[in-house]
């Protein structure tokens, strides 16, 4: 870390993190028109559901069955559905502040195997084709 005796006397560091995470989530949903995802692509909207609440509930099952915290499940649904900023940002929304810093570890190891593991099966399955 560069300057770490001045970043550790920084004070307000929490709510800067969390006013740039929310610019983000902004920044990221402007260009989005619900309008025209409704009416081009209702069929794709309606798989994205079904995998989600599909992910939800096979996470919900395994993580009681593997004993983790509800905090911890929803945290992980979340982080593989939206990724690191969005887990990290209800993980700070519902005051799970020592879960924050995981939950980014799991979103950012999710992206990581998530692009390998996508790229090997789509170059697999266009083999197939």
């Amino acid at each position: 870390i560069v300057f770490p005796r001045y970043f550790e006397r920084l004070r307000g560091s929490q709510e800067i993190g969390t006013y740039l995470i929310y610019l983000f989530f902004v920044v990221i949903g402007i260009p989005a028109d619900l309008r025209i995802i409704f009416m081009n692509a209702p069929l794709l909207l309606a798989f994205v559901f079904v995998v989600a609440m599909s992910n939800l509930l096979v996470s919900l099952f395994c993580g009681k069955l593997f004993r983790f915290r509800l905090e911890e499940i929803l945290l992980a649904c979340n982080a593989s559905v939206g990724g690191p900023t969005t887990a990290a940002a209800m993980a700070i929304a519902k005051g799970w502040q020592g879960l924050v810093a995981p939950v980014m570890l799991v979103g950012t190891f999710g992206y990581l195997i998530g692009n390998y593991v996508g790229t090997l099966l789509g170059t697999w399955f266009s083999t197939l084709v």
